[in-house]
């Protein structure tokens, strides 16, 4: 079993314009194929679901679903599927399996490498901890670095990189809660990072990292981001300036979320949020996942793929209304 980026796999919203725009990753094609034979049927539109099909590529059963019934049922049927293959088949595999890009493959070996935690918060204390979500934030060596000047003294207060502050608030300090979330643009983002040096010890250097950030959708009726993001950080980490690393590393946010007056009967609503940063483990290989917009840092260090698949103006996002869906029912806030 094994899973991946749906929006990677079926070559963003439209197989063909993927490969009519030269993409030609064996994985996507490959799976574009099998998809194309399954609950969702060929064409542009998400192929998100559960899939069975043999090491080869061949469709036997699918589904999308979250009862477990019922995809119980979707392995029964694959599983028939599979005992009636001829012993050739199940043994067949890809001509071609290698991928030609892995967002993973940028992963900063030197760098600065976080595990982020968001969850709503309870508004009182007969709430239920809400649901909560992972993703990973990336920096480079050389943006590592900016956390700490160069000749670091006690009682230093500086405003920090708007690299920094950017790589937060425009594709880390999101409403990822219950799923994926749009990132916002430079122009949507406004605040900024400082840090104060607590103290020099030797080749130490102690932080103590404070901000405020505040993203706003320019597009109201963009229901993949939320209309506002307001949140405040503080945290504190430890510089090694010998091993050029961060020993510690923790910084936490809490803010507000403010979805589109229009998602609920013409009213605003708002969900207190939280995040939380610390280092990530480097010999665990599910911690080497890259960030979910990654695709978004605009950085050199970035290896895209030959088609960018996130590269579709916004316009061509933008959801249909209830009265286009035709059930009477409002497409999810």
């Amino acid at each position: 079993m094994s899973t991946d980026e749906v929006w990677r796999l079926q070559g963003g919203r439209d197989p063909k314009t993927y490969r009519d725009g030269g993409g030609d990753d064996p994985e996507c094609c490959s799976f574009q194929e099998m998809a194309g034979k399954g609950h969702y049927g060929p064409g542009a539109g998400t192929k998100q679901g559960i899939y069975v099909c043999t090491s080869a590529g061949k469709f036997l059963a699918s589904i999308n679903s979250s009862s477990p019934k019922s995809v119980a049922a979707m392995l029964r049927k694959g599983l028939d599927a599979w005992s009636r293959l001829p012993e050739s088949e199940r043994a067949l595999v890809p001509a071609h399996a290698k991928p030609s890009h892995r967002w993973e493959w940028s992963y900063p070996e030197d760098g600065l490498v976080l595990e982020e935690t968001l969850r709503y918060l309870p508004g009182g204390a007969a709430e239920r901890k809400g649901p909560f979500n992972r993703d990973y934030a990336w920096f480079s060596a050389a943006e590592a670095r900016l956390f700490v000047s160069a000749s670091p003294v006690p009682g230093e207060e500086r405003t920090l990189s708007k690299v920094l502050f950017h790589r937060l608030a425009r594709q880390h300090l999101l409403n990822s809660v219950h799923g994926e979330s749009g990132a916002f643009g430079v122009k949507e983002v406004a605040g900024d990072l400082r840090a104060r040096v607590l103290a020099v010890d030797g080749e130490e250097v102690r932080l103590r990292i404070t901000g405020t950030s505040t993203a706003v959708s320019d597009k109201p009726w963009d229901r993949w981001r939320p209309q506002r993001i307001d949140a405040r950080l503080i945290g504190f980490a430890t510089f090694d300036r010998k091993e050029q690393r961060f020993q510690s590393f923790e910084l936490a946010a809490r803010g507000t979320v403010t979805l589109h007056s229009e998602a609920r009967d013409g009213e605003a609503r708002t969900r207190s949020i939280g995040w939380f940063f610390k280092l990530a483990p480097r010999n665990v290989a599910a911690a080497r996942l890259s960030p979910t917009h990654l695709y978004a840092y605009n950085a050199s260090w970035v290896t895209k793929p030959k088609v960018e698949l996130h590269g579709l103006p916004r316009e061509r996002m933008r959801p249909r209304r209830a009265k286009d869906r035709g059930d009477g029912r409002r497409p999810p806030p």
